[in-house]
């Protein structure tokens, strides 16, 4: 079997090549669920952004991030790499001032099968609280068609280029499954709790949208509850048939706990461990067309739960209201 390796960057293709660079170390993450393996340098940081994104950051400000977005074919919003890549740019465009793009060609990816993966690639030069930044984005489509990667490297324009090496040698690292993985995240902590355990501390409905645009502000609901003792907690957001409704939980302190993305097709998180304390669950638009009527659930565990448990009490993972 043929591992996938990377040939050339596109319009990053002037660094290709420059790989001696000191601080490389083989630190690995790899995750079955998200259908790939990569390494990383000693000194970078991995960050598990969502049950769907990994960040890598590095010194300076600078991140190497990978997401994982569900195709149409189960459920999500984007049919193929060209609609996805047409999505990023306008998210760009609308959020970054005096933005320029440069567009490139596709990677040569080859995945664990050696089947040749579609992709686009593509350059942001924008500026953002007065600082300028430099941004490369990669679009790959998994072969079975199910997942969409966005790769992307974010830095100061100044850093930009010392970085470069790094980015390089991360990416050639970047082994994608065969066609056997699609990629969302499938389960929780191996041990469960039994799914009558299974606390449901938030429960609502509503409509979501339009965006206020005289007050420049995404259409949202914002919920709390407190547990008295630790436990897990997870998420569930349910949309209509293409919109995005994304929910959120945070500590009381602002940090994330977790987050069910309105772009994938996977109505619930996987659980996460909390402390006793008071959480807030905020509800919102994905981004200003977006407008849909919403369900929105918190459960609460003494014990770790799985996917498959919520499955089991709470109906399918991949739904859409009507």
């Amino acid at each position: 079997m043929t591992t996938k390796r990377w040939i050339a960057l596109g319009v990053l293709a002037a660094f290709v090549g420059m790989l001696c660079m000191a601080g490389w170390a083989d630190q690995t993450f790899s995750d079955a669920a998200l259908g790939y393996s990569v390494e990383y340098p000693s000194g970078w940081s991995l960050t598990r952004l969502d049950d769907y994104s990994v960040r890598f950051g590095g010194p300076d400000a600078v991140y190497v991030k990978i997401q994982n977005i569900a195709s149409t074919a189960i459920g999500g919003n984007y049919a193929d790499v060209d609609s996805l890549t047409a999505n990023v740019k306008c998210q760009l465009v609308t959020h970054a001032n005096d933005i320029c793009i440069y567009s490139g060609g596709g990677l040569a990816v080859y995945d664990a099968d050696g089947v040749h993966l579609t992709s686009t690639e593509f350059i942001a030069e924008y500026t953002y609280n007065g600082v300028p930044f430099r941004e490369w984005y990669a679009v790959v489509a998994h072969a079975s068609g199910d997942i969409l990667y966005v790769l992307s490297y974010t830095a100061p324009s100044d850093v930009y280029s010392t970085y470069e090496p790094d980015v390089v040698a991360i990416v050639r690292t970047w082994t994608v499954g065969g066609a056997s993985t699609s990629g969302p995240a499938t389960s929780g902590p191996a041990t469960s709790a039994s799914a009558a355990e299974i606390a449901v501390v938030i429960e609502d409905s509503g409509h979501i949208g339009p965006y206020h645009y005289t007050e420049s502000a995404y259409d949202k609901r914002y919920y709390e509850f407190t547990v008295s003792a630790a436990g897990y907690v997870a998420l569930c957001v349910v949309d209509e048939a293409g919109e995005a409704i994304t929910g959120w939980i945070f500590a009381a302190d602002g940090t994330q706990i977790t987050v069910k993305p309105g772009n994938y097709a996977d109505v619930y998180t996987s659980s996460y461990a909390v402390g006793p304390g008071t959480y807030t669950v905020k509800v919102g638009q994905d981004n200003m067309v977006t407008e849909s009527d919403f369900q929105v659930q918190v459960y609460f565990s003494l014990e770790p739960f799985t996917i498959d448990d919520l499955v089991t009490r709470f109906g399918p993972r991949v739904r859409v209201l009507p």
